[in-house]
């Protein structure tokens, strides 16, 4: 979905529970942090000390991203490889 869709915890239970989707979100949490020196993950599940807040473009669209991405690996993990996909706005 595009920007406005996202809330403070989303993808939180996935992470906690499904390794695949994690390995994806460490990954993405990784990337920002060389780049601005401050955690994707933090902010997207509002830990305490986070740098931003997840309704500010500069970590909405990365966590949206993120989230897209571990959700997409997450599906081919069970076998969801679809023959086509839709977004809107960041999600296309």
């Amino acid at each position: 979905s595009g920007q406005g869709r996202q809330w403070v915890g989303m993808g939180e239970t996935l992470y906690r529970t499904e390794p695949v989707f994690r390995a994806v979100l460490d990954r993405c949490d990784e990337l920002i942090r060389e780049e601005r020196g401050a955690s994707l993950l933090d902010v997207m599940f509002g830990r305490d000390g986070a740098a931003g807040d997840l309704d500010e473009p500069r970590w909405t669209q990365p966590s949206i991203y993120a989230l897209e991405c571990g959700l997409t690996a997450l599906w081919a993990s069970i076998g969801i490889r679809p023959d086509a996909v839709l977004g809107h706005s960041l999600g296309e």
